[in-house]
């Protein structure tokens, strides 16, 4: 009997203690799972939006906006897209006669350099190249003709004005979308003459070199002129 008076004593004047000790292992019990278990938010890459690729890999980004995601398709959704294909292809072949003048005029539709220069830096496709701006490897889709502030820009192809904008890549720019689902875009501007909707036509001046291009500004001024076709990018000079 003296040794449990004497247990019970020992434990009713440490319990306080080992009550402590118990609630510090458990705080960083808790604390150790929120640390490695809890999900951590990634850093946001700064170079994420830029319409360029600057990476290891050999595929082109894409330099316009309006280029679709790739999304994955199931089987039902690949047949529902081949029906409407087929319905399209239908209806297509059913207009093509009514059509025929508007598909002529497509079809003959012409290119003209944008200024009176020559090409300084050429489109590079899928090659990624130093870029002595940004001081790291990636791709150059589009071609440059140098000048000076104030030279003439003109439409490469007749067309409607998509879009004028300023950034902090492109500078001044303007995107243009022309027949045969083809786009031009234009940076490195400065007095811009045009606003979205605006119809141009080829050879017309709409606006004229300014400071260069931010993403190039170790080239000097410039006009970067992009082009794609069906959404891929080509090189604007094997338009000329």
């Amino acid at each position: 009997m003296k040794k449990t008076n004497e247990a019970a004593r020992w434990w009713s004047e440490d319990k306080g203690f080992y009550m402590i000790l118990l609630l510090c292992v458990l705080a960083v019990a808790v604390a150790a799972y929120v640390l490695f278990a809890s999900p951590q938010t990634a850093e946001a890459d700064p170079m994420d939006g830029y319409l360029y690729e600057a990476d290891d890999s050999v595929s082109a980004s894409e330099p316009l906006d309006g280029v679709p995601a790739m999304e994955t398709e199931t089987a039902e959704d690949t047949e529902d897209a081949a029906e409407a294909e087929e319905a399209e292809t239908t209806a297509a072949a059913e207009d093509a006669e009514q059509d025929e003048p508007a598909e002529q005029t497509a079809a003959a539709l012409t290119f003209t350099p944008p200024m009176d220069a020559d090409v300084s830096h050429a489109f590079s496709g899928d090659t990624l190249e130093y870029n002595e701006t940004t001081r790291d490897w990636r791709t150059h889709e589009g071609a440059d003709y140098a000048g000076e502030e104030g030279d003439a820009v003109c439409a490469i192809a007749d067309g409607t004005v998509l879009r004028v904008d300023d950034d902090t890549i492109y500078g001044k720019y303007v995107i243009l979308s022309h027949a045969q689902d083809m786009n031009s875009l234009y940076a490195g501007l400065d007095h811009i003459t045009v606003s979205e909707g605006d119809s141009v036509k080829g050879g017309d001046q709409f606006a004229e070199l300014g400071s260069p291009m931010p993403l190039e500004e170790a080239l000097g001024v410039h006009l970067h002129l992009a082009v794609t076709k069906e959404g891929d990018a080509v090189d604007p000079a094997g338009l000329f």
